[in-house]
């Protein structure tokens, strides 16, 4: 996923980048201030003062991790313009794209939400808000294709996104990425009004 990082002072930055391969490696919660502080070479004080609190800074991780879906439709309908169809595989094929990279570790707004279950949490609130985004994307691309149920579609097609982003992390993620797109295509084929 992108990365849409804030401004900082320099420590606030060196503090960002921290934060953000730690939480991004071995999780949110797991990952202290203690720690961040140490790696980053900056004092705690300096943390609060540039995130007031580590769920602030868990908070602005997860914005910035998530690719804003207006970005996706954009490249897509620029990659193929007057082509619904080619603008959805467009969409699924950077997914893939992304989810075969090296280092790639699971998309960070889906881990954020296993370490934080609690809906209520703000860090949960915002990855269920940036999700819900996602799949208004994906409805919106299916909704312009003869399609029957475009909303069940999108959220199908969710699922295989979320699926194969899983499945990197147990088997070889060129594969994930491979099954994702024929997936899709096979789902896609399966719901067009003929």
């Amino acid at each position: 996923m992108a990365d849409g990082q804030p401004r900082h002072s320099p420590a606030g930055q060196r503090v960002w980048e921290t934060a953000c391969d730690l939480f991004y490696r071995e999780g949110i919660r797991s990952a202290g201030v203690a720690e961040i502080a140490e790696r980053s070479g900056v004092g705690k004080p300096s943390i609060y003062r540039n995130f007031e609190s580590k769920d602030g800074l868990a908070l602005a991780y997860v914005k910035a991790k998530a690719v804003p879906s207006r970005v996706w439709l954009e490249t897509a309908r620029a990659a193929c313009p007057d082509d619904p169809l080619g603008q959805l595989r467009h969409v699924i094929a950077e997914i893939a794209e992304q989810i075969s990279a090296p280092g790639y570790r699971g998309c960070p707004l889906v881990n954020a939400s296993v370490e934080f279950p609690h809906r209520d949490h703000p860090v949960r609130v915002a990855v269920d808000e940036l999700k819900a985004e996602y799949l208004e994307l994906l409805a919106e691309l299916v909704s312009r294709l003869p399609v029957r149920d475009h909303r069940t579609l999108a959220y199908m097609l969710q699922m295989l996104v979320e699926g194969a982003s899983v499945t990197t992390q147990i088997y070889e993620a060129e594969k994930s990425a491979t099954a994702l797109k024929e997936a899709a295509d096979r789902l896609i084929d399966s719901y067009l009004e003929r």
